[in-house]
């Protein structure tokens, strides 16, 4: 997971250096982040599939190639197309990290485990967060980006051989078909792709907005702003492992998803009441959204995994909603802060987290608990 989303954050830690080189403005940045999330959506409709006929240990292969050759890729760009090119790659590899990670998930550990599983993997995207905004930068301004960005593809290379070491082969799948196939979701899959959508929309407004709001809307210096977006992360990487553990002893898997995005709207709006009544409340908010909203999408994953059946198809449709809502949320979130300023803005954060609340009262699986 860390290593899927490893060009993402990269190309966010290194913008201010590349930016200057290739002479791109903040659309253009913007821009790249925003192909990523679009191709891993689209990719995200055939993705599960292609897991659930190949196997996890091919398709990690092939996602820790991706990554390797997106990062190698980038490096050499000697333009915006390039980079951009190089950041589509590795979409593809973000499409295919949900749906592996889950049927290996499935496939080797024993039902009781699975929870704290599927909390630490979906850690790793935080932690890809911290390490990248923590290395790069220092790395950068001491050999430059392009070389920053060759050292990162050691990641993807020792995920690389850790995969050829350590998983097992794949079995042959039990049903043939073809990788474009799909089809139609259930009803409940259905409202969790949904839900997913909205999640990922309010979650993207937050990580694309935080720093800036905080830095603008509450005059918080440079460093304080960075660090805003730090404690943002750390509070996510807790909450997914915690979370996933504890939602995984409920015999309704997605009735936690209900409170995590209530408590999110709720903590939404302590983020907007920040500027217009006391600058402090963006910490208890930051802390609040980080580890609520976040770890909402980790016990999505957990709920698939406890369904069974194709969990490559039904994970790639679930990151299908939650990767749109990446698309959808920045842009959004900026026009309406444009219009009316930060505060309608965060408000509407906090009502898409409440529209994911009413529709995770729909998505309900209750199953045995794992003994």
């Amino acid at each position: 997971m860390a290593a899927s989303m490893l060009v993402l954050y990269a190309t966010s830690a290194l913008a201010p250096l590349f930016a200057d080189d290739l002479r791109l403005d903040r659309a253009a940045v913007g821009l790249l982040i925003t192909t990523t999330f679009a191709v891993a959506a689209a990719v995200s409709l055939v993705a599960g599939r292609v897991v659930d006929l190949a196997g996890p240990r091919r398709s990690l292969l092939v996602l820790a190639a991706a990554v390797a050759v997106a990062l190698v890729a980038a490096s050499f760009a000697p333009g915006y197309a390039w980079l951009l090119a190089a950041l589509a790659v590795a979409g593809m590899a973000q499409a295919l990290a949900n749906p592996a990670t889950n049927v290996l998930v499935a496939a080797v550990v024993p039902g009781p485990h699975r929870g704290t599983a599927i909390g630490i993997k979906q850690s790793g995207v935080q932690l890809a967060a911290f390490a990248a905004g923590v290395v790069l930068p220092v790395l950068g301004a001491a050999v430059g980006w392009q070389a920053a960005l060759r050292w990162s593809a050691v990641v993807p290379l020792g995920l690389l051989i850790t995969v050829m070491w350590l998983v097992p082969r794949d079995k042959r799948p039990a049903g043939g078909g073809s990788w474009w196939r799909w089809s139609r979701p259930s009803p409940w899959l259905a409202r969790l792709m949904g839900y997913s959508l909205l999640l990922g929309t309010g979650l993207a407004a937050v990580n694309t907005y935080l720093p800036l709001y905080a830095a603008q809307g509450l005059s918080l210096g440079a460093g304080a702003a960075g660090a805003v977006l730090a404690v943002f992360g750390v509070s996510g990487l807790v909450a997914r492992i915690g979370w996933a553990r504890v939602a995984d002893g409920m015999a309704d898997v997605t009735a936690a998803l209900r409170w995590l995005s209530l408590a999110a709207a709720g903590f939404a709006v302590l983020v907007c009441l920040a500027a217009p009544v006391w600058t402090p409340l963006i910490w208890l908010g930051t802390v609040g959204v980080g580890g609520s909203a976040t770890a909402a999408n980790a016990v999505s994953m957990l709920a698939v995994v406890r369904r069974g059946g194709a969990t490559g198809h039904a994970s790639g449709l679930v990151s299908l909603g939650f990767f749109t809502g990446f698309v959808l949320g920045p842009t959004l979130f900026g026009l309406l802060a444009d219009a009316g300023g930060y505060g309608p803005a965060w408000l509407a954060v906090a009502a898409v987290f409440l529209a994911s609340a009413g529709v995770a009262l729909r998505v309900s699986d209750r199953r045995a608990v794992p003994a």
